[in-house]
């Protein structure tokens, strides 16, 4: 499958609304994310522990807009991807970034990092670290 991509979009939300973690991470969800790789973007709804609504994003194409966004260069997505780097150091220094609706980012903190460890378990490529 290759990254980025609607597929590779598709796959995560097969793998989210199978994953129990995933669920409860996110059971009180009502919001809007943006997946942002490059220049390549994904809108997601999630509600209540699934998602709900998967569509590839273009500015001005989706009347709901996103509560927050989950962004980061090619070279860095291909990182997190690959297990090169940690996921915690990556959000932290701003690799890969949060931004939008800080309140709703922050609420939803640990379903974020449950949905780039499923990005990094998906086996796009091979690992070569942790």
């Amino acid at each position: 499958m290759k990254f980025p991509s609607l597929d590779f979009a598709r796959a995560l939300e097969i793998q989210l609304n199978e994953s129990q973690r995933f669920a409860e991470a996110s059971a009180w969800s009502d919001v809007k994310v943006l997946l942002s790789f490059g220049e390549q973007q994904y809108w997601m709804k999630l509600y209540r522990g699934k998602v709900i609504d998967l569509m590839e994003y273009y500015p001005m194409s989706n009347p709901l807009g996103w509560d927050y966004v989950i962004a980061g260069s090619i070279d860095n997505w291909n990182d997190l991807l690959k297990g090169l780097r940690p996921i915690g150091h990556m959000l932290d220094t701003g690799s890969i970034k949060v931004d939008g609706n800080l309140l709703q980012a922050n609420r939803m903190y640990e379903s974020t990092h449950v949905i780039l460890n499923i990005m990094r378990s998906m086996n796009v490529y091979e690992k070569r670290g942790d």
